[in-house]
């Protein structure tokens, strides 16, 4: 019987922390080190990946790989793994601590928050018709959210929408927002600044 049937092809899905690239002596790299928990998997890169400058990643930035692991079923400590998507979820490992001890197989959706800031208006006008209430109940929400490391809220001039008063930009992304209802302030933050695993 052929070697090949021996040997079993599975999907997988991980995050983690990006430690480092493996280069080949031309100077391309290999596979990467990603840290899983206490762990440390060296993952195959495919060659279309294999442009480092393109991932643009950096040690300790949180990364989610998807990709083929292949085992002999005789020896199952053999174990490769390749990858062939590779994406910066650029957020803090306590962001995610369930899906860091999780190891191969596929991966439950999780939220990781992305970084930005929230400009809010400080100009008289805003203050007034709403403002300061306004900043007290975002301050509240990120923290709730648990984002008072990601997202920051910084008071700006005149945004030119007086008549709308109060008014926030929330960063990245430029969505601009006026005298939005503190209710629905949770689920504004969350959609703009918590993503799943998808785009």
């Amino acid at each position: 019987m052929s070697s090949i049937h021996s040997r079993e092809t599975t999907t997988f899905q991980l995050q983690g922390k990006f430690v480092g690239f493996i280069y080949k002596s031309n100077g391309q790299s290999k596979s990467l080190i990603l840290a899983v928990g206490e762990r440390e998997l060296r993952i195959k890169i495919d060659k279309s990946l294999r442009d480092t400058n393109a991932l643009n990643l950096l040690p300790g930035d949180w990364i989610s790989i998807t990709g083929e692991q292949e085992f002999k079923k005789e020896r199952f400590t053999k174990l490769k793994l390749k990858a062939y998507e590779i994406e910066r979820l650029s957020c803090d490992l306590k962001c995610n601590p369930e899906q860091e001890t999780n190891t191969m197989g596929k991966t439950k959706e999780k939220a990781c928050a992305k970084k930005g800031k929230i400009l809010l208006c400080n100009k008289s006008d805003c203050a007034k018709r709403g403002g300061k209430e306004l900043h007290r109940v975002l301050e509240k929400t990120i923290s709730n959210l648990g984002l008072e490391k990601q997202v920051t809220i910084e008071k700006t001039s005149c945004q030119k929408r007086c008549g709308k008063a109060p008014n926030m930009i929330l960063m990245p992304g430029k969505s601009k927002h006026s005298k939005p209802n503190p209710k629905n302030i949770a689920d504004l933050l969350e959609e703009h600044y918590l993503t799943s695993g998808k785009k």
